[in-house]
């Protein structure tokens, strides 16, 4: 019996402390101030970048990664904006997540100034 109780225990843990890492804390509709542009993270690993919160008319669009630490982005071939580029930053969330700091890491886009360090705030799970 206190065996059973030591694993159901270990499981609450793992099940509490384990699993995506921060991952899925990206997934959602956040608006970067700094442009201000608004960007879309879907749970199927894809983005989209547009200036209105509904992202109607996105300029930039493509594939994700991110594991918990680092993201990035790689622009779709017919984006309009940097097409078949990729971008790359490391991301800390506030402690209620719904804030993120964004750190430059770099870009192979050279005709932007999308390559700086950013702050991005939730506007929607």
């Amino acid at each position: 019996m206190r065996r059973c109780a030591v694993l159901v225990l270990l499981g609450f843990c793992l099940a509490a402390c384990g699993g995506s890492n921060g991952v899925d804390q990206i997934h959602g509709v956040w608006e970067i101030p700094a442009f201000p542009v608004y960007e879309s993270f879907d749970d199927g690993g894809e983005f989209v970048v547009a200036v209105s919160p509904d992202l109607a008319e996105p300029f930039e669009w493509g594939t994700y990664t991110f594991d918990g630490e680092v993201l990035t982005l790689t622009n779709a071939d017919d984006s309009d904006l940097c097409p078949g580029t990729s971008i790359t930053w490391t991301v800390e969330f506030s402690d209620d997540g719904e804030e993120a700091s964004r750190t430059f890491v770099e870009d192979s886009c050279a005709m932007t100034d999308r390559g700086q360090d950013l702050i991005m705030i939730r506007e929607s799970p």
